[in-house]
């Protein structure tokens, strides 16, 4: 019995300390993109990132039928990076500085559309940090806060990007690509 009540009160007192606050809902991070009402997305979510070379950064809010654009479609995180928000979890409790520079991987796929033509979708691994405020995809950066799109090795400015709605964009990928397309594992 005196096992079970100090099992309890430990809880009790870890869950109302004022150390529970992970980075992931620090509203310092709230405008940031793929920052929403929630916090940072989350491990079984995935989002639609749209970007083009528009330099006036028009507000959109689907996809178009035509034009030159790439789209990144993050997905839910690999089952070990799930497992390991566990940890995030813990460790956030104490020093939440620590995940938000770390940040995390998850599997992406590219489309590449050029003149209305989508190309098969590349499948790489993006990486999502809050500090420095990046979304690294191979040789690119997205800035999450100014959403500028970014070459990774000299930060020269490609063009602007924005998340869409899931849904939406998901059909409209869909409609080009009607057969599954089937992963290959990340490496």
């Amino acid at each position: 019995m005196k096992a079970r009540l100090y099992i309890f009160v430990v809880v009790a007192v870890f869950l109302h300390s004022p150390l529970v606050t992970a980075q992931i809902n620090n509203p310092a991070y709230a405008n940031y993109l793929l920052v929403g009402r929630f916090g940072e997305i989350c491990t079984m979510c995935e989002a639609i990132v749209y970007c083009d070379t528009d330099i006036n950064a028009t507000p959109r809010d689907e996809m178009p039928e035509r034009g030159s654009f790439t789209v990144y479609h993050l997905q839910t995180r690999t089952f070990w990076s799930q497992i390991a928000t566990i940890w995030e979890w813990f460790i956030t409790n104490f020093n939440s500085e620590s995940l938000a520079k770390s940040g995390h991987s998850r599997p992406a796929h590219i489309y590449k559309v050029e003149n209305g033509r989508w190309a098969p979708p590349e499948i790489v691994s993006a990486h999502l940090s809050l500090e420095p405020a990046f979304v690294t995809i191979g040789a690119i950066r997205i800035d999450r806060i100014e959403g500028r799109w970014l070459e990774a090795q000299d930060s020269q400015l490609i063009g602007f990007c924005q998340r869409l709605p899931l849904w939406t964009s998901l059909e409209h990928i869909g409609q080009q690509f009607p057969e599954p397309v089937f992963e290959e594992p990340l490496q």
